[in-house]
């Protein structure tokens, strides 16, 4: 079983019995001040970035974070532009160099569909042996494979190409004793056969992931497990003849949807993979009710029995359960220049939460429009704006140049601000109940007639209280 025992390090991090110790450090003048957060995606499910360790670069350009490992695996480190990426073994010490300090732009900052460009960081004094030369050669020459063979894999559907394509790869990378290495060659395989074998699926779930061990933090597996496996319960339920097999599923029965799928032929690890990924798609596809989708991986955290798995899985129910309008909203801890850090409490207020950076030009004007509205509503409404701006003394200059009326906070931890909510632009905003849950999530800005909205939850609000 392949033991996911880096989401446990995580968690206890003194618990060093968990594997060896991973070292990274280098020198980067021009990031100089920044943090570094190296993160890796744990599962394919949810694919949400889990934080391993964290670092504030100093102002001589300097380095240096340690995290603990039980086995090789790939981590990444956004870079403005970049995303920096390693692969890396435990016990072993990395010393990298990172590229140029490249900002993003207004336009690249404020869009949520832009994705930093992936990056090999450089490893200064590594020998030629390192894995990550070896899977940088593997990857380029396989991409120039795909690239010079596009139209006979994916049009043509020619098995000699394919066959061709795998014996030339074999002849310059023979499968060797890495376990990392084989993998990632294996699930490279596996997705322009499926190109080729296109619309035979069951072929290749049968031959890569019925049987296989879960290779559960493996980007190539979970690249490949998703492009099978996505929407997996819609694309069943279109069959007539599969009503009965996905009878379990459709009512959020856990374990006996992992039975239908062990008698198809799947292992018990993947058929629990495959089990959660189906209630997690089917949730968000509107084609089932939602709240039986929930229902089986709630099962799910309670039954399943691939250790690794579940681990992970309540931050995948988190992913969906949190933010809900409704639910509690998520812990933010605030620093304020007078007070220093304290939580985020409602005491029996609305709040209006506002997520601004200083050099946001929309940030800058809703907080403008914000002002006279908060004058208004303030014997009912707690204005609480939050600065994301990595340095807090930007948003200190705004606040001096504006003589906003509220008190100045900013997140103390950036990084778990914009997980826990979400944020991928700003300005973002949250009203929050008296008693700290959700009402709007995320809410309209104060442009976008926040004002109205408000005062209509408002008075629907007291008149519940007065009811009671």
């Amino acid at each position: 079983m392949y033991r996911f025992i880096l989401l446990l390090c995580f968690i206890f991090p003194m618990e060093s019995v968990f594997g060896q110790m991973v070292t990274i450090r280098g020198q980067a003048i021009d990031y100089a001040g920044k943090e570094l957060t190296f993160f890796t995606y744990p599962e394919p499910v949810s694919h949400q970035p889990m934080q391993l360790a964290k670092t504030k670069i100093g102002m001589e350009g300097s380095f240096l974070v340690s995290f603990h490992l039980d086995h090789t695996l790939e981590i990444y480190t956004d870079l403005e532009k970049y995303r920096g990426s390693l692969v890396v073994e435990p016990g072993a010490l990395y010393q990298i160099s990172l590229p140029a300090y490249s900002p993003r732009t207004r336009q690249e900052a404020a869009s949520p569909y832009f994705e930093p460009q992936l990056y090999w960081l450089g490893i200064m004094g590594a020998k030629p042996s390192d894995l990550n030369f070896l899977v940088r050669a593997f990857l380029t020459d396989y991409n120039m494979e795909l690239s010079l063979h596009t139209m006979d894999l994916y049009q043509r559907k020619s098995v000699d190409s394919l066959k061709m394509i795998i014996q030339r790869l074999e002849k310059l990378y023979p499968t060797g004793k890495d376990p990392y290495f084989n993998t990632l060659k294996t699930y490279c395989y596996g997705e322009i056969e499926y190109a080729v074998m296109q619309p035979d699926e069951e072929r290749t779930a049968k031959k890569y992931f019925a049987t296989k061990e879960v290779f559960l933090p493996h980007p190539a597996y979970q690249h490949l497990f998703n492009i099978l496996f996505t929407d997996y319960l819609t694309y069943q339920s279109q069959d007539i003849r599969k009503k009965g097999f996905i009878t379990p599923a459709v009512q959020g029965n856990f374990d006996k949807w992992v039975n239908q799928l062990i008698n198809q032929g799947f292992n018990r690890e993947t058929a629990e993979l495959l089990a959660v990924k189906s209630f997690y798609d089917g949730y968000f596809s509107n084609k089932f009710n939602k709240e039986t989708m929930l229902k089986g991986l709630k099962e799910a955290i309670a039954n399943c029995s691939y250790e690794s798995l579940k681990i992970a899985l309540p931050g995948i129910v988190s992913k969906i359960t949190s933010l809900q309008e409704g639910s509690t909203a998520p812990a933010l801890l605030l620093r304020y220049q007078k007070v220093g850090i304290t939580p985020l409490r409602a005491n029996g207020k609305f709040l209006y939460l506002a997520f601004f950076r200083s050099d946001s030009k929309e940030g800058r004007a809703e907080l403008d429009t914000l002002v006279s509205m908060d004058k208004k509503l303030k014997t009912i409404l707690t204005v609480v704006p939050v600065s994301l701006d990595k340095n807090f003394q930007d948003a200190v200059q705004l606040w001096k140049e504006k003589k906003y009326p509220w008190e100045l906070a900013g997140a103390a931890d950036i990084d778990k601000a914009l997980s826990a909510y979400r944020i991928k632009v700003v300005p973002t905003f949250y009203l929050i109940s008296p008693d700290q849950k959700l009402l709007l999530s995320p809410a309209l800005s104060p442009t976008h007639d926040f004002e109205a909205l408000f005062l209509k939850i408002y008075r629907e609000n007291h008149f519940m209280q007065q009811r009671k």
